[in-house]
């Protein structure tokens, strides 16, 4: 690719005056790009690493509280990220080639993925607000006579075994006697958590696609130079699939699900 300092339709040269060249350029954004997600392997590796302790010294409460989450909709959602992932790297081409028309189309469908995966996010946590799986320190009976041994003294415990009865956990081998409701509010915990901040990286993400659409569409990327732009976005866009792919399992495949639970 040849360096050029090129201007289009009066818009700021292409390659910026810091940089000697289109290449070093291009390098340099790569570069910031792979350091900053460097750091947030940091960030999330220290959340996932703390769930794995607490997930062996309690393994029966996690495996309890994650079969009370829907997996029909982690599966769905995996199917949406996956696809706007697809999507995403499609937009790096159609910017390579200079096809703005699929541009545009490619950054359109990877929002509107993007947008459908928060839709069912946020109806999986009106379910959980509906069932009452929000920890909490409500005290559902204040009478510690009346408490069970295995930890049933909050409103949480109360819910959480509700809808693990409807979901039929004790079959299979599980016991929920054996279970103490009240400690798996630390499952919640990591589960509002980690999907949190993974919703929140979405949504930043989601915003860039969005402003990228916007400069599309004013003739941002029509020197074919700048699609790295769009590359260390879809880069970014990655991660956050493959945060997601590491939280399906650790959060939705650890307790028992069926399909009659579907």
């Amino acid at each position: 690719m040849a360096a050029t300092n090129s201007t289009h339709d009066g818009a700021a040269p292409i390659v910026a005056h810091h940089f000697n060249n289109i290449l070093q350029q291009q390098s340099s954004v790569r570069f910031g790009m792979w350091l900053f997600l460097a750091t947030e392997v940091l960030f999330f590796g220290g959340v996932f690493c703390a769930y794995t302790v607490y997930r062996r010294w309690f393994p029966l409460d996690f495996e309890a509280a994650s079969t009370a989450l829907n997996p029909m909709i982690a599966g769905i959602n995996s199917f949406l990220l996956l696809t706007s992932s697809f999507t995403a790297t499609l937009a790096i081409r159609a910017a390579y080639t200079g096809n703005q028309g699929r541009l545009k189309a490619m950054l359109a469908a990877t929002i509107v993925l993007g947008v459908a995966f928060l839709g069912f996010k946020s109806f999986e946590y009106y379910q959980d607000f509906e069932e009452g799986l929000v920890p909490s320190a409500q005290v559902a009976n204040p009478d510690p006579l009346h408490h069970h041994a295995r930890g049933m003294d909050s409103q949480f415990a109360h819910n959480l075994q509700h809808v693990l009865e409807h979901k039929k956990y004790y079959k299979d081998g599980a016991h929920l006697e054996d279970v103490n409701l009240d400690r798996c509010r630390l499952f919640f915990v990591f589960y509002y958590g980690m999907t949190g901040l993974h919703v929140i990286h979405m949504i930043v993400g989601i915003g860039l696609f969005i402003w990228q659409y916007i400069l599309a569409s004013r003739g941002f990327f029509v020197p074919k130079e700048r699609f790295v732009y769009v590359e260390v976005l879809a880069l970014y866009w990655h991660f956050v699939e493959l945060v997601w792919i590491f939280l399906l399992p650790l959060l939705y495949m650890t307790g028992h699900h069926s399909f009659s639970d579907l």
